[in-house]
């Protein structure tokens, strides 16, 4: 049993509220990658991430299933963060540019190397990276571009992910280069956006290049 858990009558007793099980789960996930970016995911055991997150192994494995299902949640998790849901006012510059900022991130940088050096002896976390990640966020650019563009410049979604990576995502990964800024990432944005003509006020448009940087 995990003696570090600190205690709480009310936790002991009966089932926890739907809003209490929603916190458990983001205080596992939220322990769970400097575990696996300390250890590699062949050595975070349940044992570490319980007591990371200060919960019971019992706990992990209600939620989750095993280390498997908790660094699969995490996973999706990390995505839906990057892209997220569709923002009242959200364009598809502003989305880039959010994309860009998650990407490029210390925890979203840190999570790609893990999952580079593990995948020879776990090859299926690469493929859940991609498929919870990176099919995600193209499916996202996807609807705004035909939101914005049309249904045939829909077809663009991928090349426009692959330049919101570009090379400066390479040189994070190999340790070049800081994770960005917003305002960094927006200028990213509206760069990529302009190479496949892609813009909101018009095409290659320098007036576009030159504004402020949103918030992403």
């Amino acid at each position: 049993m995990d003696s570090a858990t600190p205690a709480s009558p009310v936790r002991k007793r009966g089932r926890p509220t739907e809003a209490g099980r929603v916190e458990r789960r983001g205080q596992i996930l939220d322990a769970a990658l400097p575990v696996f970016l300390e250890y590699g995911f062949g050595k975070a055991t349940v044992d570490r991430i319980a007591a990371a997150a200060r919960v019971t192994k019992r706990t992990i494995y209600t939620y989750f299933g095993d280390k498997d299902g908790v660094f699969t949640e995490m996973q999706r998790r990390l995505a839906a963060n990057v892209s997220g849901e569709p923002l009242r006012t959200e364009t598809l510059e502003s989305l880039a540019a959010r994309i860009v900022y998650g990407l490029h991130s210390a925890q979203m940088i840190g999570l790609h190397r893990l999952v580079i050096a593990e995948s020879l002896r776990f090859p299926e976390l690469a493929r859940r990276l991609h498929d919870n990640g990176d099919m995600r966020h193209i499916a996202r650019l996807a609807d705004h571009i035909r939101a914005e563009h049309g249904q045939a410049a829909a077809a663009h979604a991928e090349q426009l992910y692959a330049l919101l990576l570009g090379e400066d995502y390479r040189r994070r990964l190999l340790g070049l280069l800081e994770p960005v800024t917003a305002a960094e990432a927006a200028v990213h944005a509206r760069s990529a956006l302009a190479v496949i003509q892609l813009t909101t006020a018009s095409p290659l448009s320098g007036a576009a290049s030159a504004a402020g940087a949103p918030s992403p």
